[in-house]
């Protein structure tokens, strides 16, 4: 529910901040490199969007992050 708001709010600040000027090309480079991972994840979101349940849901969520903080780890970044 609260989703279609928050893409709202974000496009409205992109679209505000690249009208005056202050994202760069380096900025735009990266957003443009992380739009494929950012499609996938929304298709593989609406995939299985109804068929976990607030466990497994959980559990989804806690490996993830897990994932992410040993890959910061190994990554030292």
């Amino acid at each position: 529910m609260f989703q279609p708001s928050g893409v709202a709010v974000f496009a409205t600040t992109a679209l505000w901040l690249g009208g005056a000027n202050m994202i760069g090309a380096d900025t735009l480079w990266l957003f443009l490199i992380g739009l494929p991972a950012l499609a996938l994840g929304t298709w593989i979101g609406l995939k299985l969007f109804g068929k976990l349940d607030d466990a497994a849901f959980r559990r989804v969520v806690l490996v993830l992050l897990l994932l992410s903080g040993v890959s910061l780890l190994i990554l030292g970044r």
